[in-house]
């Protein structure tokens, strides 16, 4: 198995489609290639690959949000890492380049919302430097 210093994270684009829809096994659920496409063609969508070799191993999702009394921002929609690579340094990678690209790109602040009973989440995320918890309520319809 390739150590986790050589991980490689890429930032996808629409020529991707085919290696987003080969890692199914990442995702909640499979991806579907209308979607696919359009989030990888859009330019307010972002999804970066952690890689070993050409396996892709890990995934962060992001996107920008515009609102008229604020710049834009970044929401991390999701983050997630192949179970035989966890706690391997992968994750963290991954929202480090999450948050030098927002930076980067005046997309700032970079948040997002762990859910209430994922406790592994939420650990990993209180690990990271430089982060800031609001105590914040999510209300989601289903």
């Amino acid at each position: 198995m390739t150590p986790s210093h050589e991980i490689s994270i890429r930032l996808l684009s629409a020529a991707d489609e085919a290696l987003v829809l080969s890692a199914a096994g990442l995702f909640d659920f499979s991806p579907m290639s209308d979607e696919t496409r359009a989030f990888l063609s859009s330019d307010r969508e972002f999804l970066w690959f952690a890689m070993a070799n050409v396996q892709p191993v890990g995934f962060v999702s992001a996107t920008s949000i515009l609102h008229p009394d604020k710049p834009p921002h970044l929401f991390v929609n999701e983050l997630a890492v192949h179970n035989n690579w966890r706690r391997r340094g992968v994750a963290t990678k991954l929202m480090e380049t999450v948050v030098a690209y927002g930076r980067e790109n005046a997309l700032w602040p970079v948040w997002l919302a762990a859910e209430g009973d994922d406790r592994n989440a939420q650990e990993f995320y209180r690990s990271l430097s430089d982060l800031s918890e609001r105590g914040a309520i999510v209300f989601e319809w289903e």
